[in-house]
């Protein structure tokens, strides 16, 4: 027994000391590869959730189950190490850097660069970035994500095509401000709602004129380039994802009600129609914005294909958008399908193609929504039989009913291909030369059919109305590409030269009829109309273009870059066809330079780069022909009575026509510090626009009295900021932020007027003044209300008192000469933004990931028509402004009559505006259960779109340029992605 007893007791005791020995504990040092401690760092046993992280001076301990045990260090920035224990207790480690941050391929126009050796002002936005707010255009993407790229939501529409773009501001008065977009290599001009943002694996924008220079004539505006996605290395990944959405009506202003609206007519003595009074006994009150708007709601289903193999990549996708929007009869459907092939035939050329089919249905006819924001509200909507009326009240001109085009049949479609297609052959014998033929297509058609019928208003004056266009673009491009890739030791030499021909056609048809029998063949009866007209256009450009770009590097330090590029277009004069556009950059890798990487007081730098650039480049965004002198017909009768039809020249041709120079200077650095916890860039830009493409007055002995010229400038500066940083790194646990900030500021400099002295004077009738920006709000200023007391003040002079009465609006004397005229005007805020801002945080907690996004526009004023003076017998007004009453003096507002806003001056009001623009939670299924369901991935996710805005603005919303358009949506979305 004393013996069993014994064995028992060696047995616990032997069996402790194995848990013992079992559970030991390791420790170390962990630094990078200048032996510099890294704090922070995740140190998890692998398969447990076991783990430490190590302290100030990079030290750490951890007590292991085995001598086996296997420990995974992991760090932001750094490449992530597996490493046996086997029996150790002591184990130092460096880690190694992780150069894919460092050396990410960014596009760059005719090729890809390492980010860290690029010199120009360049900007990437990947594809998780974009997807992750649901967007239905790619543009609204993009919105805050770049610092220096303006995007501002124009109109609410179901298309999301209510949107203009602008890279670091406005350059031209006249000619285009819109960025060049490049999709997959070629020039794109669509709208970007045609393309699925799903299929986007990244957009790069070029910003300064070293980056643009490369595109030349047509680079001054800044350049953005999208690529789409192609094949990944691996099985077969077939992808499927969609989004249900709600779009609810947000905010627009409270207008008068029925009886409000009644009783303020027939206290300025204007008495109520039979209709208008039958609806304000009733009580009854038409909220004609509540019916000309509903729940909008938005479906998307995408499906692709991925994978790669030895010889070949591929990326099949298909994609259907299904839109409702928020306005009676605004719809909007994508349909795509795209394919990305890539295919090695032999060791030396390479095949490939980037082609998309797209259907775009944008069928219905939306209500009106600017009419039904200023209806009257004691009109009819509806007839008895619940069908629309035409006119809501007896007037002829202000009655219409804002729903009365809305039963109009109308068909509008477009159908469109853009591919791309390209041999890149590397040429044997010759290390690192290369030949690529890029040939590129972009084809579309539209079809719009529109029948106004004796139902709708429009079709009711004329007995039927008929519209019917047909409009087809066409673009070819083809690109001869030669470079040359070489490393020779500490020497990197990248070459490119380029051959390019291009041709843009467009032609447009349309046939217009009234006057039909009956409606039953709609706008298939053109040959029934009583009176019938068409009309045809044709525009075609065509472009030839030469350019070389040489890259060097010296050791990973010192960067030079230097491009030049000869542009040729038609549309220019016979004697300015061809312009030359070079640029010149430096840069240097200060993080590379033995001071900063032998430092340890400079070890928090992770990376240091410093750029200097400077360009030319021309902006010929004109009409094509606009270098001749357009003839228009006259009629006229000779002397037989009869018609005799004859040409005028509409303006005079001018063959020394040529492009708009922007000429700028940009300097920035890059910079990434504490292991990329911190992370960045800042940009200063000069630039100054000249040979702007203006119209002229000229004497009109000439036959015409308007000729385009290159006359006048403008110049332009600014600061781009982004920051990155990542807040907190945890194992489950990581908090992000990015910052972007943009400030521009454009003045004029002349507008090619001169006074008697040659002196330069501004163009008051056009409103371009000298030293400030090219647009203005320039009208009268506001000083008050006429009050009765006004007229017996002596200190008013009479002049100021002649052809006013009490309650008038009071204009401010600007020149001080005692009187109210034209030269009182004057410039009243600022038309253009003080600077702009965008701020994202991503927040992940194991599974689950968080982030929302702020939208800011600062410092800008608009015209506000909301509180504009209108006239309350024929149109609502909003029902908050306090109007001047003999009974209510004390206001800022003019009585409500007609007459009391004598230079119709409009109230400016600050749109300055914080927006929360985005929310999203998503949670990404665990793997172990992904497994065991054969599935790779499987994400939901909910999406809160225009949350709130905080705004001192009064309107509809204070980004909209129309604010009695469509109000900006409030969005409900859920969506699933699943991948396997």
């Amino acid at each position: 027994m004393k013996a069993d007893l014994k064995k028992v007791i060696l047995g616990i005791v032997f069996f402790s000391a194995q848990l013992t020995f079992a559970q030991s504990t390791v420790k170390g040092k962990i630094t990078d590869a200048s032996q510099v401690p890294i704090p922070g760092v995740t140190i998890m046993e692998a398969g447990t959730d076991n783990g430490t992280v190590s302290d100030f001076d990079g030290t750490y301990s951890l007590a292991t189950d085995s001598d086996n045990a296997v420990l995974i260090f992991s760090y932001i920035g750094f490449k992530t190490q597996e490493i046996p224990v086997r029996g150790q207790d002591t184990m130092d480690v460096t880690l190694e850097e992780n150069r894919e941050i460092l050396d990410e391929v960014v596009v760059v126009g005719y090729g890809k660069m390492k980010k860290s050796d690029l010199t120009g002002a360049v900007s990437s936005v990947d594809a998780e970035q974009l997807e992750r707010f649901p967007k239905t255009n790619a543009a609204e993407a993009l919105q805050g994500q770049v610092s220096g790229l303006n995007i501002r939501v124009n109109a609410s529409d179901a298309e999301g095509s209510g949107t203009s773009i602008q890279i670091r501001g406005q350059n031209s008065i006249s000619a285009s401000n819109s960025p060049l977009i490049i999709l997959d290599g070629i020039p794109y001009y669509g709208n970007l709602s045609e393309i699925n943002p799903v299929d986007i694996q990244s957009m790069d924008v070029l910003k300064d004129a070293s980056s643009t220079a490369i595109y030349g004539s047509r680079g001054a505006n800044g350049v953005i380039l999208i690529t789409t996605k192609k094949g990944k290395t691996g099985k077969p990944m077939i992808t499927y994802d969609t989004y249900y959405r709600l779009d609810a009506v947000g905010y627009y202003p409270a207008m008068m009600d029925g009886r409000r609206f009644g009783d303020a007519k027939v206290t300025y003595g204007e008495p109520l129609t039979n209709i208008e009074q039958k609806n304000y006994d009733a009580g009854h009150t038409t909220d004609w914005m509540d019916i000309a708007t509903r729940t909008g709601a938005s479906v998307q289903h995408n499906l692709s294909v991925r994978g790669a193999s030895e010889k070949i990549n591929y990326y099949i996708s298909a994609g259907i958008n299904d839109n409702t929007g928020i306005v009676v009869g605004d719809d909007f459907k994508r349909v795509s399908l795209r394919t990305n092939i890539e295919t090695e035939i032999a060791d030396w050329i390479t095949f490939g193609t980037t082609t998309q089919l797209g259907f775009y249905d944008r069928d219905g006819i939306s209500a009106d929504v600017d009419k039904a924001f200023n209806s009257n509200p004691l009109g009819d909507a509806y007839n008895e039989d619940g069908s629309y009326t035409l006119d809501s009240w007896e007037d002829a001109f202000w009655a219409a009913n804002p729903m009365a085009d809305t039963a109009a049949d109308n068909n509008n479609d477009t159908w469109r291909i853009i591919t791309n297609n390209y041999f890149d052959i590397k040429i044997p014998f010759v290390a690192g030369l290369s030949y690529k033929l890029n040939v590129g297509y972009n084809y579309s058609h539209r079809q719009y059919e529109r029948y106004y019928g004796m139902d709708t208003r429009t079709g009711n004056k004329v007995n039927g109305e008929l519209y019917n266009s047909y409009q087809y673009d066409k673009d070819w491009v083809v690109e001869n590409i030669i470079s040359y890739n070489r490393t020779f030791g500490k020497h990197s030499l990248f070459l490119t030269g380029l051959y390019s021909t291009q041709e843009n056609s467009y032609q447009f048809n349309t046939l217009t009829g009234r006057g039909f029998p009956n409606d039953l063949l709609g706008y298939y009866q053109p040959s029934n109309a009583s009176s019938l007209s068409g009309d045809a256009n044709y525009t075609q450009r065509n472009y030839v273009s030469q350019m070389f770009r040489s890259n060097y590097t010296f050791d990973d330090r010192y960067l030079l870059t230097f491009t030049v590029r000869r542009d040729g277009y038609s549309g220019f004069g016979k004697d300015n066809k061809f312009g030359v556009f070079p640029s010149f950059a430096f840069g240097w890798n200060l993080a590379n330079e033995g001071f900063i990487k032998n430092s340890e007081k400079l070890g928090f730098i992770s990376q240091l780069k410093l750029r200097l650039s400077y360009g030319e480049n021309g902006n010929e965004a004109i009409a094509p022909y606009s270098s001749l002198a357009p003839l228009y017909p006259k009629a006229n009768l000779d002397e037989n009575h009869q018609t005799a039809v004859g040409y005028y020249p509409e303006k005079l041709g001018n063959p020394e026509l040529s492009w708009e120079t922007t000429r700028s200077f940009n300097i920035g650095t890059d910079f990434s510090l504490w292991k990329n916890r911190v992370s960045g860039n800042v940009d200063v830009y000069f630039s100054k626009t000249t040979d702007l493409l203006l119209n002229r007055t000229i004497p009109a002995l000439n036959g015409t009295d308007q000729i385009t010229e290159n006359v006048g400038e403008t110049k332009n500066q600014g600061v781009d900021i982004t920051l990155n940083t990542i807040n907190i790194a945890k194992t489950d646990f990581t908090w992000r932020t990015n910052v972007v900030f943009s400030r521009y500021k454009t003045e004029i400099v002349n507008v090619g007027l001169t006074d008697d002295n040659g002196n330069y004077i501004d163009d008051v009738a056009s409103r371009w003044f000298i030293g400030q920006p090219i647009n203005v709000n320039y009208d009268y200023l506001i000083d008050g209300v006429w009050q009765v007391a006004d007229f017996n003040d002596p200190a008013i002079p009479d002049s100021m008192k002649e052809g006013y009465r009490p309650g008038d609006m009071k204009y401010k004397d600007v020149d001080g000469d005692g009187d109210v005229d034209a030269s009182d005007q004057t410039i009243i805020g600022s038309a253009v933004p003080t600077f702009s801002a965008g701020l994202t945080n991503i927040i992940s907690y194991k599974n689950f990931s968080f982030s929302f996004f702020l939208n800011g526009i600062f410092g800008i004023d608009r015209r506000n028509p909301v509180l504009n003076n209108f006239i309350p017998q024929l149109e609502n007004v909003y029902d908050i402004v306090d109007y001047w009453r003999e009974d209510n003096t004390n206001t800022i507002y003019p009585k409500n009559t007609p007459g009391s806003n004598k230079y119709d001056t409009d109230y400016f009001d600050s749109a300055t505006f914080v927006r929360l623009q985005d929310i999203t939670l998503s949670y990404n299924f665990e793997k172990d259960l992904m497994d065991k369901m054969g599935l790779n991935s499987l994400q939901v996710y909910i999406d809160l779109k225009n949350v709130h805005t905080w705004t001192d603005w009064i309107g509809v919303d204070p980004e909209h340029v129309s604010n009695q358009g469509n109000p900006m949506p409030k969005s409900y979305l859920i969506g699933l992605k699943v991948s396997l």
